[in-house]
């Protein structure tokens, strides 16, 4: 509008009443129009012919008018293409590149859920506004371009995902379950309420069950446990005591200090975090019991702090299975070999062992043993989305752990497959 304004100025069409009988638009729009160009010093009045029914002002363009007409009289729309990403949950273009997608095999090796798709027909170009497409650009800092027209959408073969985290939410008594979507480190609003339009949970196949029984310890070590609850709160202590303001501390306070004995609960959350710090940390030992072995944690970012932990000169066994008769369908191939192949590489260092059966799930690093009813290598590979909360318990103690490590390194040579 402002463009068209300055150009009929420019041409002769120099009266709000022209103007809008070329334009076909309301005066009202107009008059804002004409006043905001006169705000801006591109436009002033002129006298015009004496006698004339509005007496005789004309619009006429300033210096500064007249340059800003000229420029706009020397840009001519041009056809281009835009690689955009369409979001098919919101329906809309998203202010996503396609580098940050994966392809739709890797989501399935990754064990990804697949939101749903409320868009299944092919896009057209009355699908995209050239609004859209013109704020998009703006919030990347684009604002040499600007859209006046979708002519045709081209879709590329295969679909792509983009990766995010789905939060569950559940009562106690497991009968409601809500959702909620983050979108790079962000809550989503508006993918939670279209997640839930289609469905939510039912739709995704998610389900929360009880909690398995998490394996016993010793009674005397049962004894000196500390629950779950205190440990929560401990943590929740400390994270207000890290927000609080005041002067730096130049030695670590008490603490910070990690126990050289130590028997707490260990909640769900806490698993993927202790394994990886047992694969970046750990200085003589790891060893891992899991009953499954999935694409979705022995990916390669694990294989790199595994492959690293070996360099390091650290003794690491791996052993898995769950049937007896041999069967692994229950287990990623794919995962397999890639231990397998480390394997080979370091023979010294890195031992994987198919066992005959086990349902322990057993992560001991250093002078820390887990006991937990938590799968170790596969906790994101489930299909069927059943989600309990696992807890374990975590020993810390030279001697507990050394006997607890050769007791398990025993049960391995004896069920070797």
């Amino acid at each position: 509008m402002e463009e068209f304004v300055l150009r009929l100025v420019d041409s002769g069409v120099n009266t709000g009443q022209s103007i809008r009988d070329f334009l076909g638009l309301p005066m009202s729009l107009v008059t804002q129009t004409i006043a905001d160009h006169f705000s801006s010093d591109y436009l002033t009045y002129a006298s015009g012919p004496r006698g004339a029914d509005d007496g005789g002002r004309r619009l006429a363009l300033t210096p500064r008018g007249r340059i800003a007409a000229k420029e706009l009289a020397s840009i001519a729309p041009v056809q281009d293409e835009l690689d955009l990403v369409y979001d098919e949950l919101l329906c809309k273009i998203g202010p996503f590149r396609r580098n940050e997608t994966i392809s739709q095999s890797r989501a399935k090796d990754d064990g990804l859920l697949m939101l749903p798709r409320l868009r299944k027909q092919r896009l057209g170009p009355s699908d995209i506004s050239p609004s859209e497409i013109n704020a998009l650009l703006r919030d990347r800092g684009d604002s040499k371009r600007e859209i006046l027209m979708v002519k045709g959408v081209s879709q590329r073969r295969g679909r792509r995902f983009l990766p995010v985290q789905v939060l569950l939410y559940s009562d106690s008594e497991r009968s409601d379950i809500q959702i909620g979507v983050v979108v790079d480190g962000e809550i989503s609003n508006d993918h939670e309420l279209s997640l839930i339009e289609s469905g939510g949970a039912d739709a995704l196949g998610i389900k929360v069950d009880a909690p398995e029984q998490r394996p016993q310890l010793d009674p005397i070590l049962e004894r000196d446990r500390i629950p779950l609850h205190e440990v929560t709160r401990k943590l929740r202590e400390e994270v207000a005591r890290q927000a609080t303001p005041g002067p730096a501390l130049k030695e670590a306070d008490a603490g910070d200090v990690t126990p050289e004995r130590e028997i707490r609960a260990v909640a769900v959350y806490e698993h993927p975090e202790l394994l990886s710090e047992a694969l970046l940390k750990a200085k003589k030992r790891i060893l891992i019991i899991s009953p499954w072995v999935k694409n979705a944690i022995v990916d390669t970012e694990f294989i790199r702090k595994l492959e690293m932990c070996l360099k390091r000169k650290v003794d690491v066994r791996i052993a898995y299975g769950i049937r007896k008769d041999g069967d692994d369908s229950d287990s990623d191939a794919h995962a397999l070999k890639r231990l397998a192949n480390l394997e080979k590489r370091y023979p010294e260092q890195l031992s994987l062992v198919r066992v005959k059966s086990t349902h322990a799930k057993i992560l001991i690093f250093d002078d820390v043993w887990i006991n937990t009813s938590f799968n170790w290598l596969s906790f994101r590979g489930s299909r069927d989305r059943t989600y309990r909360m696992e807890e374990g318990t975590l020993v810390r103690g030279n001697d507990i752990v050394d006997a607890q490590f050769g007791s398990y390194v025993g049960q391995i040579e004896n069920n070797r497959l």
